[in-house]
């Protein structure tokens, strides 16, 4: 009986590449179940019947589909099958187009992200044997997040967030995901929302702060991330600060002391000792 076989590319920071080989077999196998996960995986050769709660969804060579890992997913490979995932956080895609625990969301083969982010997956994951900096790794994380939301916003075709009711909740998700942007603004998270910029402010005054700290908040607490890993040691201060969505280092330093935590230097030195 073919064994399957699932291994582990490459690693970035949060974001995993990962392949599934299977033999042609009457049996079905359980894709991994990783809580807080979402994949983008495309089929690069043969075919697989996925069993969803909608029915089985058969997929072809050059197909791909979204997933969340907090569930289970059955598959029956009809082929050789070969399957290339990109693994990232699901707090990315949350309020965008992030499927269901155990819901299968086709990608719409019109889309013009998906192949340039998978052949983009393939590169990186060769590239993984080499020594990657700091630097090199921050990138790899951000530019793979980047694209797969973008194929789920833009391949799949599901409608965004829209009118919830929890407006607050769905608009950290959005500042969370785009944090590094220096252009995040809260005029620009009402529209993606499909809100006004009056309905988000009163959200957030509802829990005693403003969508401008929310946002100086998230990208303080991934400069922390990064000034407190020693992978990106080769990072400086600057570097870090403009990597989190801020000017540079100074107003990094700022936006620290504005949330009574200490310098940057002062957080690396600490976590160095």
């Amino acid at each position: 009986m073919p064994v399957a076989r699932a291994r582990t590319l490459a690693m970035f920071g949060s974001v995993r590449i990962r392949e599934f080989v299977r033999g042609r077999d009457d049996g079905r196998s359980r894709l991994d179940r990783v809580a807080g996960l979402i994949g983008l995986h495309s089929v690069r050769s043969g075919g697989i019947d996925i069993g969803s709660a909608s029915g089985t969804i058969r997929l072809h060579e050059n197909d791909a589909f979204l997933l969340s890992h907090d569930a289970p997913l059955l598959a029956s490979p009809r082929d050789e099958l070969r399957l290339l995932s990109i693994l990232i956080p699901a707090e990315a895609l949350t309020g965008y187009a992030a499927p269901a625990p155990g819901e299968v969301r086709t990608v719409a083969s019109t889309s013009a992200l998906l192949d340039p982010a998978v052949a983009f997956a393939e590169s990186a994951a060769a590239t993984d044997s080499e020594p990657v900096s700091g630097f090199g790794n921050y990138y790899f994380e951000r530019l793979l997040q980047e694209m797969v939301l973008g194929v789920a916003v833009e391949g799949t075709r599901a409608p965004r967030v829209g009118l919830s009711a929890d407006v607050y909740r769905d608009a950290v998700s959005t500042i969370v995901a785009q944090r590094s942007d220096p252009q995040l603004a809260p005029r620009g998270i009402a529209e993606q929302l499909s809100i006004s910029l009056r309905q988000l402010q009163r959200a957030f005054r509802a829990r005693g702060t403003t969508p401008e700290r929310a946002i100086r908040r998230a990208r303080v607490e991934h400069a922390l991330d990064l000034l407190t890993d020693r992978a990106y040691d080769g990072l400086s201060v600057a570097m870090i600060g403009e990597y989190s969505g801020f000017s540079g280092g100074s107003s990094l330093a700022r936006a620290m002391g504005q949330e009574g935590m200490s310098s940057p230097s002062e957080v690396r030195r600490a976590a160095r000792g």
